[in-house]
């Protein structure tokens, strides 16, 4: 159960847990909920809690694209994180599998409060790009980083074992920070 006095902030397809486990531990005043689609990997981080037990890190089973909405109330959410989100991009039928698209986009419009944000990494580039006019074109998102601009480094303090291992290659990591804008707000 979250504790509704605590801001909420979801890591959606948290992976091997790492991330959402390390903001939990530098940020006890926060609920942390990771969604993720593979059980697998829910049970190696539930396995984790068990020996370093968090009250605030909630994870659960769930399709992103199908049970956000779900899940939490408009208005709900603080932060949303979005990792390295599309391994299959190389062919033009896995598009349709993409975690971010414009539904992506509106449904997290609709969960964040005002001025609550959305971090998103990923290695490729048009992904990266995609990400971007997407979440530009919305009209209710600014980006922190700039208009039409990547961030130049980590927007959470935070490095993911994924974005580790880009950076260890001497691979871009194309990273973006939107805030969620105010009803009215320009």
């Amino acid at each position: 159960m979250l504790d509704p006095d605590k801001p909420v902030e979801v890591d959606l397809g948290f992976g091997r847990g790492e991330f959402i486990l390390e903001m939990a531990r530098n940020r006890p005043e926060v609920e942390f909920v990771g969604l993720e689609i593979r059980q697998y990997l829910i049970e190696k981080v539930r396995a984790r809690l068990q020996e370093d037990p968090r009250a605030n890190v909630h994870v659960l089973t769930a399709n992103v694209k199908r049970h956000l909405s779900t899940l939490f109330d408009p208005g709900m959410l603080s932060r949303v994180y979005v990792h390295f989100p599309d391994p299959w991009t190389q062919r033009k039928r896995h598009h349709k599998r993409r975690m971010v698209d414009a539904d992506l986009v509106s449904t997290l419009h609709t969960l964040l409060r005002p001025r609550g944000e959305v971090h998103l990494m990923t290695d490729k580039s048009d992904v990266g790009t995609e990400i971007l006019a997407l979440f530009e074109g919305h009209g209710g998102f600014e980006n922190v980083c700039g208009a039409g601009q990547f961030c130049l480094g980590s927007t959470t303090g935070v490095h993911t074992r994924e974005e580790m291992y880009y950076i260890g290659r001497g691979d871009p990591v194309f990273r973006l920070r939107f805030v969620r804008k105010a009803d009215g707000e320009d």
